[in-house]
This record gives C-alpha cells, sequence and structure tokens, in this order.
C-alpha cells in the first residue's frame, strides 16, 4: 500500500494550476487534507499513454491543471478496463468503524485522474472505494465497490478487516459516475443487502451527473453538485430539469459552483470548488458532524451563504420541503 503524508498543498502545485482558485467558507474550512494521512493500494502515474497522450494538450490549452493523475487501465494503460481501488487512512487501524464512500468517475475517466480529491475524502476520516470501466454509466461499478468493500471487510489479511461501517455508505460520482449516483440510489434496500446483509446507502453525491437517471426514484438524502463553466454538463439543463428538482420524498439539495468546469473533480484541491463542500456533505451524511450539517440545516444553512455558490447567472442554491424540516 503506498502512503503519502497529509499537509498544504505545495506551492510549486499551486502555481501549476490553471484554472481559477477555490472559495467560499466550505473551501476554506475543509478544501485541504484532513488529519489523517492516507494509504491506498491504487497505482497511478503520468498520463503518457494510449488516451492518457491527449492530456499534456489539453494542459496546454488551459482544460486540465498539471496535478493530474493516471491509472494504468485502458483506455489510460494496457491493463484490463475493469478496475477497483481503495483509499483509508493509514492510522485506520487505531479507529473504530469508518463510514464508506464509494464512487465512480466520468465516461472515459481514468481511475487516476480522481486521485486527489478520493484522498481528501479520506483524510477526513473515510474509506473511498473507487471504481471504473471506463464507460461508469450504469450501476454495475457502485454494486462491484459495494462488494469489493464487504470482501475487503471480511478478509483477515486486509487492512480493511472490520474497518468499513457498511451501514453507512455514501454513493457519489462524477459526469456518467454522477448519473449512475442516482441510479444505484434508486436501488431497493432489500435488494443491495444481497452484496451484504449490512449494507445500507444512507446518502448520494452526484457531481455534475450524467443524464441517464431521473430524481424521482432516489431513495436518500441528495446534494447534487455542477458548475456554471461546465459545458459537458450544462447546470441549467437535466441537472435541475429531471434529477435535483424531482427528488421530493428524500432531503435534497443542490448548489452551482460559479467557476466550476467538468473538469474541476481532477484538479489539485486548490483549484477544485467542489473540494469543501464534499467533505462537510460527507462529514455530515457519514457523521452528523454537527459544524458539516450547519451547510445544509436550519434557517441560516451556510450553503446558501457561501460565495463559492453565489453569483451573476448562476442557478441558486435550493433545498427541498423535506430539507427545510431537518433540525
Amino acid at each position: 500500500m503506498s502512503k503519502e503524508p497529509t499537509g498544504k498543498i505545495s506551492e510549486m502545485s499551486a502555481n501549476k494550476s490553471v484554472i481559477f482558485p477555490s472559495k467560499g467558507a466550505a473551501n476554506i474550512q475543509y478544501g485541504k487534507l484532513g488529519p489523517h494521512q492516507v494509504s491506498t493500494n491504487a497505482v497511478v502515474g503520468d498520463c503518457n499513454q494510449l488516451a492518457g497522450l491527449v492530456i499534456p494538450i489539453l494542459q496546454t490549452i488551459g482544460i486540465l491543471d498539471q496535478s493530474i493523475k493516471c491509472s494504468n487501465n485502458f483506455p489510460y494503460g494496457f491493463e484490463s478496463p475493469v478496475s477497483t481501488a481503495v483509499y483509508y487512512p493509514s492510522d485506520i487501524s487505531n479507529m473504530n468503524k469508518l463510514p464508506v464512500v464509494n464512487f465512480v468517475g466520468g465516461i472515459l475517466s481514468s481511475q487516476g485522474n480522481y486521485d486527489q480529491m478520493v484522498r481528501l475524502w479520506a483524510s477526513y476520516g473515510f474509506i473511498v472505494v473507487i471504481s471504473s470501466n471506463f464507460i461508469n454509466s450504469m450501476p454495475d461499478m457502485h454494486i462491484l465497490g459495494a462488494a469489493n468493500i464487504a470482501k475487503l471487510n471480511k478478509d483477515p489479511q486486509s487492512p480493511l478487516f472490520g474497518k468499513a461501517d457498511l451501514s453507512k455508505m455514501i454513493i457519489a460520482g462524477h459526469s456518467a459516475g454522477g448519473g449512475a449516483t442516482l441510479l444505484t440510489s434508486s436501488i431497493s434496500e432489500t435488494a443491495m443487502k444481497l452484496i451484504d446483509p449490512d449494507l445500507k446507502i444512507v446518502a448520494a453525491l452526484p457531481i455534475e451527473p450524467g443524464p441517464v437517471a431521473i430524481g424521482s426514484t432516489v431513495k436518500v438524502p441528495t446534494f447534487t453538485l455542477t458548475g456554471r463553466l461546465d459545458f459537458v454538463v450544462p447546470a441549467d439543463t437535466w441537472p435541475n430539469l429531471w434529477q435535483s428538482n424531482l427528488i421530493k420524498n428524500v432531503p435534497a439539495w443542490s448548489a452551482t459552483a460559479t467557476t466550476a468546469t467538468h473538469f474541476s473533480p481532477t484538479m489539485d484541491i486548490s483549484k477544485n470548488e467542489f473540494a469543501g463542500v464534499t467533505v462537510a456533505w460527507l462529514k455530515y451524511m457519514g457523521y452528523n458532524d454537527s459544524e458539516a450539517k450547519s451547510y445544509f440545516v436550519g434557517p441560516q444553512y451556510k450553503l446558501k451563504e457561501d460565495i463559492q455558490f453565489i453569483g451573476l447567472f448562476t442557478p441558486p442554491v435550493k433545498r427541498n420541503a423535506k430539507a427545510d424540516l431537518l433540525q
């Protein structure tokens, strides 16, 4: 397992970033690595094979920053297109059971593209499983991730043995994986327990989700994030029209980051507009953390005042009637 220290983002890394810096209360509070060092079985590196060869071009024209990484799975390398990896606190042996974040990335993405964001989440005390088949549009990759964590949780040789709180699984995804997040969060609890009897999905986090899912079938509290400068998943199209606005039976929130592009989740965390608020959501749903909860609950909830999500021509922060009633 590889291990990397927590700490501030290096000045060199920050200077290499080419998109907008993140801002706002959530990013100030949570848009930095948490208290835990992170270990992983993921193998990531430079993007210099196959489809990865296009990445230097995208970096040159300012669409991607220099910090992006790739795994060696097809189409970015020669290994199997189906992959799954875990990230977790390095001191997990000294910790109680941890909530699980089950993440799937976008279509044609590499698992390694999201290394910085999922490492951020793990540093706050989460087990994160990230799975990919580079299509990532259906629930199959989330199911693979859930099955993998359930297996590792029962394996005495695994550092995750007995450490995954399967009753607190948060489904998350970006782009195609965001659409898959809504689909997976629509599966019945009974069906998910076929993977493991302890498994329970408690929340969903679709980031710039693809169009294949609708919100009306979602069964868990959901926080939908979009980007104002995202021209792949325009904020005022399907994420609002038939996804977040149709979630009526469970609490739901939505917010649009003023400067986020479709590639913000792959950026250095100092340039990822979603970094801080995703940590807040995970801590609220995974730990019922009071500070994190204040971004979503109460008449003066902090999300609606966060400048990262307030701007001219930016869709307003919303929460539904079920979320309004929470205390």
